[in-house]
């Protein structure tokens, strides 16, 4: 059946959040937001007393978006101030781990007592003859907690383990970490010491069976509005006038009438109840689930999960399977891998689809990093109409309690990026994201988009081993989806949202409520970077063969020599880094003349094309990296790198293997004749629309690059390998 497409409306920008605790900062200018009017804010000067100016909200918008501007929420807080106050700048994984775990207690042994507190419908007086039973209650309890973790886990039966344990607090001290906790609005940091088994069960059933049963459940979409029976007891009739003609090893099993009607129920409801009942009745149906719901504006509640899927499962029972070239099924590995996605619920649309083979700290940190991120060149990557406009920062992310999201590198970037990881109560299904039935939904709408177009050149790659025909699968899967959830999901009329496309729901929502904007460029380095040690030089410090110069770098030299001192770098961005002072961490740009375009991946990959030559891999000046990167941008690999749909994700000790492997003493210097970059360089070949698959090794063959010189670095090769196909390798999330 066909459905009306819903015209997409056009996006203009979105109403900033501020307030007056909030800090603007216009280029190296601070303004104090002072009221909202209509059109814009009214602004204050910290400067310069008695300047105020007029800002409206498309230029707000614009200078942010640009990266003109950025907006430090909460930073004249009475609260923020105390903290940068007490620890000097000093974010929260500066700290030593003991000071930490020590203040992930004490806010333990707080919440708990707030949890009572409620109970009672009352705060407990802070007596010592009432509270002191409370509290050795919670010391038992989490040191209880410790020892199951410690004496459960692997390892030797004889062997040692440390377990840490802790003293009851006197009710004395209860009260005074509870007020410097509420003082500081929650925050953990006002906590912290001021002095100084058996595997998953993969898809078991003929995939072929599932295919035809799943096409044949589609007759359950039909105006005549025939039962589940009804369409079972049909695909009985057709299973068996397939099956006569056949020899009884090529005949097609049969599929349970729960497994058949559990298809069914995956289907979307209100794309269900269109095709059975008509659009008016849909439209007025969920209508009244709409105006219900309390959650309206975007950013409001953010749902996050990794759903785990067994490949087989996800490509059959989407209907993907039934459009796949023959050897490409029988190809597919029997594998899990775990798509990780965020939902704004106020507007059912997509803020993060990230797809990962074993999703821990790293991956739920790249899905974090997509909410905030602009994504609208992963929609041109995969050829969608609609750009995915979709981008805030969270205040709440809810989330369960997964190994990705306890990870330390998870909790760690929630903390320096003040976003409130919550785990919803049971029992509110109508408030959660419902990603499975979302991606069951997108395979049915799909499928007849891509028929005889997608998957087809991974037969011609020969034999791989099962986990890198897996990688590839799962990017292939992901482009898919991307589009999918772009062009289709976000365009096709919701239940949830009364009949409204998410895409739509979303232009209206930022049109009518204020949105937190997401950080600037160098306060993501700060959330995102990955640490490491850098050696302070009077040319600055060095990292990637880039060199990185500040004043204060220069002063600290002239201090304390050339000494190793904390760094931080962004792998989005290799325009700049960060490094600790005593003043906290600040931001040293490059002074190689670098472009803010280019990320670390890409970075390596031009380096590891220029390696491949003896006659360039010497040369240190910009306009040799500049051809380079251009000649990646040029063919799509620099694309196809930037849009990071690798099931696997680097974590630090990759990037410092690669400095190592690749660099080495190789310094990067500026030249006066750089060529400009491209912003904008055609895509490689589109399987989605052409039907076919590059190879990423081989877009550095001798008839895809320039000829090689003999005796070529074979090491750079093995680089640009793991840059750019899904390597297996990565290291473990710490």
């Amino acid at each position: 059946m066909n459905f009306m497409s819903v015209h997409p409306r056009h996006f203009s920008h979105a109403l900033v959040s501020m307030c007056p605790l909030d800090r603007f900062l216009k280029g190296e200018e601070p303004f104090i937001p002072m009221y909202r009017v209509d059109a814009g804010w009214r602004l204050r000067s910290e400067a310069i007393e008695g300047r105020e100016i007029y800002i409206s909200h498309i230029e707000i918008h614009d200078l942010l978006e640009n990266g003109k501007a950025k907006i430090q929420y909460n930073f004249n807080s009475p609260a923020q101030q105390l903290l940068r106050n007490i620890f000097r700048g000093e974010t929260w994984d500066e700290q030593e781990i003991e000071d930490q775990t020590i203040a992930l207690y004490r806010e333990r042994l707080i919440l708990m007592f707030a949890a009572d507190c409620d109970a009672a419908g009352k705060r407990l007086p802070f007596s010592e003859g009432v509270l002191a039973p409370y509290l050795r209650k919670y010391t038992n309890l989490i040191n209880a907690e410790n020892v199951a973790k410690a004496t459960d886990g692997e390892g030797r039966a004889d062997q040692v383990i440390d377990i840490q344990l802790f003293k009851r607090p006197s009710v004395k001290t209860l009260k005074r970490w509870h007020d410097r906790y509420y003082a500081c609005d929650m925050d953990v940091m006002a906590l912290l010491p001021r002095h100084r088994g058996p595997g998953h069960k993969l898809f078991a059933i003929n995939p072929l069976d599932v295919a035809f049963a799943h096409k044949m459940a589609r007759e359950y979409l039909d105006r005549r509005r025939p039962t589940m029976a009804h369409v079972y007891r049909s695909y009985l009739a057709a299973l068996k006038a397939h099956n006569d003609p056949l020899p009884p090893s090529r005949q097609l099993g049969k599929v349970s009438r729960k497994k058949f009607e559990t298809m069914i129920g995956k289907f979307d409801k209100f794309h269900v109840t269109i095709a059975r009942h008509g659009e008016k009745y849909a439209i007025r149906k969920f209508m009244a689930i709409r105006r219900s719901f309390n959650v309206l504006a975007p950013g409001q509640r953010i749902e996050m999960d990794f759903v785990n899927f067994d490949l087989m499962s996800l490509i059959v029972e989407s209907g993907i399977f039934n459009v796949l070239p023959l050897p490409v099924q029988e190809k597919i590995p029997r594998v899990r891998i775990y798509f990780g996605a965020a939902i704004d619920v106020a507007t059912r649309g997509f803020l993060a689809l990230k797809a990962s083979l074993n999703p821990n700290g790293a991956s739920a940190a790249e899905t974090i990093r997509m909410i905030m991120s602009d994504k609208r060149h992963l929609s041109a990557y995969v050829g969608a109409q609609t750009p995915w406009i979709q981008k805030l920062r969270p205040s709440v992310i809810y989330h369960d309690n997964g190994t990705e999201f306890i990870a330390k590198r998870t909790q760690e970037i929630l903390r320096l990026a003040r976003i409130e990881g919550t785990r919803p109560p049971a029992g509110q299904p109508a408030c959660r994201p419902f990603i499975e039935s979302a991606f069951g939904t997108i395979g049915l709408l799909i499928a007849p988009y891509f028929e005889g177009r997608t998957f087809s050149s991974i037969t011609e790659k020969g034999d791989y081993e099962p986990e890198k025909m897996a990688s590839l699968l799962v990017e292939e899967l992901i482009k898919i989806f991307i589009f999918a959830v772009l062009d289709i999901y976000h365009n096709k009329p919701h239940a949830g949202l009364g009949g409204n496309t998410p895409h739509n729901a979303w232009v209206e929502a930022t049109k009518e409520y204020d949105i937190l904007y997401p950080p600037a460029r160098d306060e993501m380095l700060l959330i995102f970077g990955h640490k490491t040690k850098g050696r302070m030089s009077p040319y600055g410090i060095t990292f990637m063969g880039i060199t990185y110069d500040h004043p204060e770098l220069r002063r600290m030299l002239a201090k304390f020599g050339q000494v190793d001192i904390p760094i931080k770098f962004d792998p989005e961005c290799a325009f700049h880094i960060g490094f600790k002072t005593e003043k906290g961490w600040l931001v040293a740009e490059n002074n190689v003349g670098l472009d803010p375009s280019v990320s670390l991946a890409e970075w390596i990959a031009a380096r590891s094309e220029l390696r491949a030559h003896y006659a360039t891999a010497a040369e240190q000046g910009m306009k040799v990296m500049y051809d380079a990167i251009n000649r990646l941008r040029a063919i799509g690999v620099a694309a196809t790198i930037r849009a990071g749909l690798s099931p696997s994700v680097p974590v630090a000790a990759d990037y410092l293997r690669w400095e190592s492997q690749l660099f080495g003493e190789w310094r990067a210097v500026a030249s006066e004749d750089t060529p400009p970059l491209l912003l904008e360089g055609p895509l490689a070949d589109d399987p989605l629309n052409l039907g076919s698959v590059v190879e990423r090794p081989e877009l550095f063959r001798k008839d895809k690059m320039e000829e090689r010189e003999p005796n070529a670095d074979d090491e750079s090769d093995k680089a640009v390998d793991e840059i750019q196909t899904s390597s297996f390798s990565y290291g473990e999330d710490d």
